[in-house]
């Protein structure tokens, strides 16, 4: 609060904070003002500080914190119990509905599978269909009315089943090929890759520019093959069981000089002879004459057989329902 004191400007200040009052210059040159603490009060320290640390660490726990996978569970964690027992012959009931007593086994089984579901196990007595089960699934919404929802056999981990099916293109294994086979042509075949005129010549020329200067002398070995040497070996070759005239070869349509299988040896050797890399053919792996040839050469002209025709699955039920041969002729007799 301020007073104006007389006409000489002189202005007596009040401060709020001050009890003793101060008397300060008006005039443009020199100004008195109450002398102001520069350091702020403890509140206001408080209020500035105190909130920033908790703020921030909490932030940083939330993006740090590692994302949870997501579970899914298909059966509940706890067994399921029910208030009530399920009587067994009501199973069988059913079941005899779809065959024969004499079929039947003894019960195995109730699990339920829910509080409204339940699966029965019996044993299976029917002939050809050892350790297997036959299956009851009952459902109901109280206690006084099961519903029958399926029957079925199923086999156990010690029931005799078939195989697991192996597609026809799949079933030639190596040395399933033999004199006079030969595999159908496959278009599109993985291990191959189109041909072109002159192409593979190319390429050995490029191969020659990569190999080092030592490469032809034989330095880094003590010896190399001579020119007997490779002789020697071209006639074991020309003459053995891969060679032009075994009797596979005189058989086969195709020879390896013009197979995509047939990869040329390097050097002098390589005009005639060559490695087979055909997983089905009986030479895989095998040093093979050009003149060599088989029913698995690429460029085959038998089509690819179609697919093995079936016809409407019949079952016979006699044997299962428990009747003989003998049985069924003396029905024809009494029937003539």
């Amino acid at each position: 609060m301020s007073k104006l004191t007389n006409r000489n400007r002189k202005i007596k200040l009040t401060p709020k904070t001050q009890s003793v009052s101060q008397e300060v210059s008006a005039s443009p040159e020199v100004v008195d003002l109450p002398a102001v603490n520069p350091e702020p009060t403890p509140a206001v320290q408080a209020v500035e500080v105190q909130p920033e640390q908790p703020v921030a660490v909490a932030v940083i726990e939330k993006v740090i914190e590692p994302i949870k996978p997501i579970t899914y569970e298909t059966s509940p964690k706890k067994p399921v119990k029910l208030n009530f027992d399920i009587d067994p012959k009501v199973a069988k009931r059913a079941l005899i509905e779809v065959t024969d007593e004499s079929h039947i086994g003894k019960h195995v089984s109730t699990v339920p599978t829910s509080e409204h579901t339940a699966i029965v196990t019996f044993e299976s007595k029917m002939p050809g269909y050892q350790n297997w089960h036959w299956l009851v699934m009952l459902s109901w919404l109280d206690a006084s009315h099961l519903t029958i929802d399926e029957v079925a056999m199923v086999p156990t981990a010690e029931a005799l089943v078939a195989p697991a099916w192996v597609p026809w293109s799949q079933r030639v294994q190596a040395g399933d090929l033999g004199i006079g086979d030969e595999l159908p042509y496959r278009v599109d075949d993985p291990a191959l890759a189109p041909g072109y005129v002159a192409a593979e010549l190319d390429l050995l020329d490029d191969q020659e520019t990569l190999r080092p200067f030592w490469w032809s002398l034989g330095l880094g070995r003590e010896r190399v093959l001579s020119a007997t040497g490779r002789e020697l070996a071209a006639d074991r070759w020309s003459a053995g069981e891969f060679s032009g005239s075994a009797i596979m070869a005189k058989v086969a349509q195709g020879k390896c000089v013009s197979c995509g299988y047939f990869n040329p040896l390097a050097g002098s050797l390589g005009s005639a002879f060559g490695a087979c890399t055909n997983a089905v053919s009986p030479a895989d792996g095998k040093v093979v004459a050009a003149s060599f040839g088989c029913g698995a050469h690429s460029e085959t002209d038998t089509a690819d057989a179609p697919a093995v025709p079936t016809i409407d699955l019949v079952y016979d039920d006699t044997y299962d329902q428990g009747l003989s041969a003998d049985d069924d002729d003396s029905a024809d007799e009494s029937e003539n």
